[in-house]
């Protein structure tokens, strides 16, 4: 749904009105004007910020963009040249593609580590079978043998790791 200014009465919005109308928090709209994501709106008197009804749709398109992976960086390049007059829609279609590629990357590495722990758990449930009970059955220093020294940990996210972009 789309804002218009007949439907805020014609009037500007402050911080607080257009964070509550896009489902955000004024810190984030906030946060989104000082990364040029939002232009930087008139002030009162006061010193209260004055959005027109556009913001609110901008602000939604951010999230929706946010949701798909694309960084706050990137969606100030791509909305400033639309701001501009430009037509970015090659670049955002490069960076939607680049977006999947991540996370089929991201997909094979969890399906390789899903086969790893498989593999793991099949070996310890052997070990534990011949082992009797009250006895260690020797689960975590079978690990050296089962999983190759400098395998990624899964708890630390892959563009941290540098083997994505």
């Amino acid at each position: 749904m789309s804002e218009s200014r007949a439907e805020t009465g014609g009037r500007p919005l402050r911080t607080g009105e257009v964070a509550r109308r896009a489902g955000v928090s004024p810190d984030t709209i906030r946060l989104y004007e000082r990364r040029g994501l939002l232009a930087r709106p008139r002030r009162t008197e006061g010193g209260y910020r004055q959005y027109p009804a556009a913001a609110v749709e901008r602000v939604r398109l951010v999230r929706r963009a946010l949701a798909l992976g694309f960084t706050l960086e990137e969606l100030r390049v791509v909305l400033a040249a639309r701001d501009s007059g430009q037509a970015p829609c090659r670049v955002v279609r490069t960076l939607a593609a680049e977006k999947l590629e991540s996370v089929e990357a991201r997909i094979d590495f969890l399906v390789a580590l899903r086969d790893r722990i498989r593999r793991v758990l099949a070996d310890w449930d052997e070990r534990l079978a011949q082992t009797p009970p009250g006895r260690r059955a020797g689960l975590l220093q079978a690990l050296a043998e089962l999983v190759p020294d400098g395998s990624p940990s899964p708890l630390i996210p892959l563009p941290a790791r540098g083997r994505l972009r």
